[in-house]
């Protein structure tokens, strides 16, 4: 078939990749991964730069999933993939050297941007795709694509100076809150809450793990994971996806105040380590369920004509 690098055969109403594709398909993947290891190294004890990040970073810990949910999604639509004429395939080369070039560049030291690697992989990446199974795969793996993009850290200039304004945000609606107890008075200062409870006083800090970013990233994996696995209208879905920041913010006031009152009434110690985590699994959990909860409501929110015809009485 023509307007493409594979080899293809009919077999009911299928595309099949025939045995020479599928070694070519196999010597472009093994190579991608060759050029970008020093990124993708997952060989102790020396890890890739991003592998390394997810392993060692606590903000980014969920990134090892995200390429396995990727995979998962490409997967859901596998039968529709198949179905493609592979077109227009060649545009995927110089979309592939363009990502190599920029990549290059980067470990060259010439390039000052924290997120130029990362960045000139996916769009080799995107490449592949292309050069595999042409344009019109992209209609289905465009989704997969973009979803690898939560499992890459942002650059730590953006990073930072996204955290501290969430974290003195964060601090605040604590303070709002915990001061409605009675006899407790709670005084924001910076990112800090000064309290005072009878002839206990204290000072709880809101460190960058509870800024939300961490959690705005791993709960928006999770609400584009909701919207897209299940079949459901466009509108719905863009429900879903706007409501991720908003879940993702509410979700994290929660922890930080839950945090606080745990610290002030409780003990310090069920405020940090294990603890401290186990209460973000079990936020992640409460995301999970305002999602589907969401989900749940923009299903019966509009009921779809039948295209029967009435049955006359």
């Amino acid at each position: 078939m023509a307007g493409g690098p594979a080899s293809l055969s009919l077999k009911a109403g299928q595309m099949e990749l025939d045995r020479p594709a599928q070694l070519r398909a196999a010597l472009i993947v093994v190579a991608f991964v060759a050029a970008f290891w020093e990124l993708l190294d997952f060989m102790p004890p020396r890890y890739g730069l991003l592998v390394h990040r997810w392993l060692n970073d606590s903000d980014w810990t969920h990134g090892p999933l995200i390429p396995l949910f990727s995979a998962y999604l490409l997967y859901l639509k596998w039968e529709r993939l198949r179905r493609f004429r592979v077109r227009w395939a060649w545009v995927g080369l110089p979309v592939l050297l363009v990502g190599l070039a920029v990549y290059v560049w980067a470990l060259s030291g010439n390039l000052k941007f924290g997120y130029a690697r990362e960045g000139a992989m996916m769009v080799a990446l995107l490449g592949v795709i292309v050069l595999l199974w042409g344009v019109t795969a992209l209609r289905v793996a465009w989704l997969p694509w973009l979803y690898l993009f939560f499992a890459i850290p942002l650059p730590q200039g953006m990073y930072f100076r996204l955290t501290d304004p969430l974290r003195r945000l964060a601090a605040t609606v604590a303070s709002t809150i915990l001061s409605l107890w009675p006899n407790l008075h709670v005084e924001r200062v910076g990112s800090n809450l000064e309290y005072t409870y009878g002839a206990t006083t204290g000072v709880i800090g809101v460190a960058d793990a509870c800024s939300g970013m961490r959690s705005t990233v791993t709960l928006c994996a999770l609400g584009v994971a909701v919207a897209f696995v299940s079949e459901r209208p466009l509108w719905q879905r863009l429900v879903l996806l706007a409501s991720c920041i908003p879940i993702a913010t509410f979700c994290n006031f929660i922890r930080v105040t839950v945090t606080c009152w745990l610290h002030v009434f409780v003990d310090p110690k069920y405020a940090q380590g294990n603890y401290h985590m186990t209460l973000g699994l079990v936020i992640i959990l409460l995301a999970f369920g305002m999602f589907l909860g969401l989900g749940w409501i923009l299903n019966r929110l509009v009921v779809e004509d039948s295209d029967d015809p009435a049955v006359p009485a």
